[in-house]
């Protein structure tokens, strides 16, 4: 597709819906909406808008529609697959200024926002309420609630609360060609016609635009405790992890970490950890309950030969031990600076966790490859880092290749190329491998929703 650009006429149009001061050409706020935290991929649009209103992005779709426009929508820019970078230059809409929270409906634990709210942001807000969301990501931090959305993000606790898109109950939506529709309901449990809500989740801004959802939320857990045990190898973590699951003790998260994770961790934090296979595991609940479970978990860690246990109880304890796992890319930065990442983050069946494992030390050998595995255990969602050095193309090359044979061998494990990051840009070409025989019916509802493609072109499909 061959898109057009904005001319000053097509400007005037523009400028007649939104303020000025809400329109830039500057080269700065361009290049600041160009790329993601992947920073794999640079691209410039040609104008940033700041909306206030779905009325006001509908106005701006219809414009962009008739004039073979294309619209990216822009969250916070924390993407790791290239997802928000406006790959074919247009209009960027940056959500920032809708980031309200519309109401808060206790009795039915439910929350109306905009799309361009922050998730910790909204976990503040709903502290007096004894509520929270979830299911955000470990981004949430700087993650926007419409960004969480269309890439249905997960995260730490998804084995307890699932993702994102479990949580959302209705959305409003701008479509391409600026009609603005609802889809879902309040009602926790409905059947009324086909669920099109779940098309717009996880669809990477492809489809429409968010401008306002109704969430699900629950109660804030009473109690919190974490545990932090290594272990000697893959095999011991992969038999842990399923006896967790199996036992009844509901853990609300279960992390891994391997040896060249807990590596870094020490470094940056100057610990004294275990070098070795290393499992998070958070349990939340009523206090009583959840000792008698902390007691359960450490029997099973202890019969599985763990080789350091630690337990922590207090919210200063379990922030401190978080803070090792959500840190990992900005203490690689400061441990390794002259080294970039290319993220390969996929999804296996649990019970192919320790094959999966393995792989990735073969494979790091095969390609001469420094690698760190992290990720999700408890629902089997890996991010694999494949580490090469700035400037180095061969060292570049050998970190794509790594990443590909995983990728595909996660898939041959009946996973999936990505659990939670999205296809973006680079991930579209493992579609047809993964949805061979339903990616035409993707394509013909894209077809249906943006016949002219310009919403965030270029994403998804191979070539989008």
């Amino acid at each position: 597709m061959i898109y057009n650009k904005i001319s000053q006429l097509i400007f005037e149009e523009l400028a007649k819906v939104i303020d000025h001061d809400r329109i830039s050409f500057a080269q700065e706020d361009l290049q600041n909406h160009s790329k993601d935290r992947s920073y794999n991929f640079i691209s410039l649009p040609e104008v940033i808008i700041w909306p206030y209103t779905a009325q006001e992005i509908s106005k701006i779709i219809t414009i962009s529609n008739r004039n073979l426009i294309p619209i990216t929508v822009w969250g916070a820019g924390s993407s790791l697959e290239g997802n928000p970078v406006p790959i074919k230059g247009g209009i960027v809409l940056d959500m920032s200024k809708m980031n309200k929270v519309i109401e808060v409906i206790p009795n039915d634990f439910q929350v109306k926002v905009q799309p361009g709210i922050i998730g910790q942001e909204l976990d503040n807000y709903l502290l007096s309420y004894g509520l929270w969301f979830p299911s955000a990501p470990g981004s949430k931090f700087v993650a926007t609630i419409g960004g969480m959305i269309v890439n249905n993000a997960g995260g730490m606790h998804a084995v307890k609360y699932g993702v994102v898109g479990d949580w959302v109950l209705e959305l409003e939506i701008v479509m391409a060609d600026g009609k603005i529709i609802r889809v879902g309901s309040r009602s926790f449990k409905s059947v009324a016609g086909y669920d099109i809500k779940r098309l717009f989740i996880g669809s990477e801004g492809t489809l429409g635009v968010i401008t306002e959802a109704v969430l699900k939320l629950a109660s804030l857990p009473k109690c919190k405790v974490a545990v932090l045990a290594s272990f000697l190898n893959n095999d011991e973590v992969a038999k842990v992890n399923i006896e967790l699951l199996k036992s009844n003790i509901d853990p609300a998260a279960i992390e891994f970490m391997d040896d060249a994770f807990i590596e870094l961790v020490n470094k940056s934090k100057g610990l004294h950890l275990k070098e070795k296979p290393t499992m998070l595991i958070e349990l939340q609940g009523d206090r009583e309950i959840i000792l008698l479970r902390l007691k359960k978990v450490n029997e099973i860690c202890k019969r599985n030969s763990t080789i350091e246990y630690k337990e922590f109880t207090s919210k200063k304890e379990l922030n401190s031990v978080w803070d090792y796992r959500r840190a990992a890319r900005d203490v690689l930065r400061s441990v390794l600076p002259n080294m970039a990442v290319l993220s390969a983050e996929v999804g296996v069946p649990l019970s192919q966790i320790k094959n999966f494992l393995d792989q990735v030390n073969l494979l790091a050998h095969k390609h001469q490859v420094k690698t760190i595995m992290f990720g999700h255990m408890g629902d089997g969602n890996f991010h694999g880092w494949a580490l090469y050095e700035y400037g180095n193309n061969q060292s570049r090359n050998n970190a794509i290749e790594l990443n590909e044979e995983l990728t595909k061998y996660a898939l041959m494990l009946h996973g999936t190329s990505t659990g939670e990051h999205g296809l973006g840009i680079e991930k579209s070409k493992f579609l047809p491998l993964e949805h061979p025989t339903s990616m035409k019916v993707m394509e013909s509802i894209k077809n249906l929703l943006d016949p002219r493609w310009i919403l965030n072109p270029g994403k998804i499909f191979p070539e989008g």
